[in-house]
C-alpha cells in the first residue's frame, strides 16, 4: 500500500507546483516595483478565475471517475468503457471552452475592469485546463497497473517545465509567460501520459477524433476573434459567437448521432 501511495503523494506535491507556483514566481522574477508586481499578479489571478468553469467540471469528474474506473476494471473489456468516457469528456470540455472563450466579452464583467488587460491569457488557460482534465482521465493506466511511480515522474517533469519556462520568460512577458508555462506543462503531461500509457495499459482511445474535436473548437475561437477584429460590435460579436457554438454542437451531434441517444439526461433530446 505504501509503495502504491507514496508516488501519488509526490505527484500531488508536483501538482501543487504546477497549479500555484507561477504566482510566486511572478512576484519573485518580474522586474519592477513591489506595487507593479502585485498588480500583475492580481490581473493574472483574476483572469485565471474565468477558467473556473472547466476547473470545477474537472474536479467534479475526478471525484466520481476514479471509483467508477476501478469498479469497471472488474468487468469485461473495461478499456472500451474508459475510451468512451474519454470521448464524451473531451466533447464536454471543448464545449465549455467555446462557451467561455466565445463569450469572453460577457464573462469579463465577473471581474473588475482594471483586470481586463489580462483577458488574452484566458483562452490559453482554458486550453491548459482542458489538457489537465484529459491527463487526469488518462492517468487511470498507472493506477490500475500499479505503476504510480510513473505518475510521479510525469508530474515532476511538468513541474520542471513550469519552473524553467517561468524563469526564462517572466522577465520579458509577465503573466503571459505563466499562462503559456501552464499550457506547455499540462500539454506535455497529457502527451507523455498518453504515449506511456498506451505501452503499459492499452486503451483504444479514438484519439484522432478527439484531436479533431479540440482543434475545431480552437479554430472556431480564432474565426470569432478574426471577425471581431474586422467589426468590433458587441451585438455582432454575440450573434457570431452563438452561430459558431451552434455549428460546433451540430457537428458533434451529427458525428455522434448513434451514441448520443444512449446517454443519460441528454439522450432523450436525440431520440427520434
Amino acid at each position: 500500500m505504501l509503495i502504491y501511495s507514496l508516488p501519488l503523494i509526490v505527484a500531488g506535491m508536483g501538482g501543487m507546483i504546477n497549479e500555484t507556483f507561477d504566482r510566486l514566481m511572478l512576484r519573485w522574477w518580474l522586474p519592477g516595483t513591489v506595487e507593479f508586481r502585485e498588480s500583475q499578479v492580481g490581473i493574472y489571478n483574476a483572469c485565471y478565475k474565468l477558467s473556473i468553469l472547466i476547473t470545477l467540471f474537472i474536479q467534479a469528474f475526478r471525484m466520481g471517475a476514479e471509483p467508477f474506473f476501478f469498479k469497471q476494471a472488474e468487468g469485461q473489456n473495461p478499456q472500451k468503457v474508459y475510451a468512451r468516457v474519454m470521448k464524451f469528456f473531451v466533447i464536454i470540455i471543448a464545449i465549455m471552452f467555446l462557451v467561455v472563450a466565445l463569450y469572453l466579452p460577457i464573462w469579463k464583467h465577473f471581474i473588475g475592469p482594471k483586470y481586463w488587460a489580462g483577458l488574452s491569457v484566458v483562452p490559453v488557460l482554458l486550453l491548459a485546463n482542458m489538457f489537465l482534465g484529459i491527463y487526469y482521465n488518462l492517468s487511470i493506466w498507472y493506477k490500475l497497473s500499479n505503476k504510480t511511480m510513473s505518475g510521479a515522474w510525469i508530474t515532476l517533469i511538468g513541474a520542471v517545465i513550469t519552473i524553467c519556462i517561468n524563469f526564462t520568460f517572466i522577465e520579458h512577458y509577465s503573466y503571459m509567460a505563466c499562462a503559456w508555462a501552464t499550457f506547455t506543462c499540462y500539454g506535455s503531461m497529457m502527451v507523455i501520459s498518453f504515449v506511456w500509457g498506451q505501452k503499459e495499459y492499452r486503451i483504444p482511445y479514438a484519439w484522432k477524433k478527439l484531436v479533431a474535436y479540440m482543434v475545431m473548437a480552437v479554430l472556431l475561437f480564432f474565426a470569432h476573434n478574426g471577425v471581431e477584429h474586422l467589426w468590433n460590435n458587441q451585438w455582432f460579436s454575440f450573434i457570431t459567437a452563438t452561430v459558431l457554438l451552434w455549428m460546433y454542437l451540430w457537428f458533434i451531434g451529427n458525428i455522434e448521432r448513434k451514441e448520443l441517444p444512449q446517454l443519460p439526461f441528454i439522450g432523450k433530446f436525440f431520440k427520434k
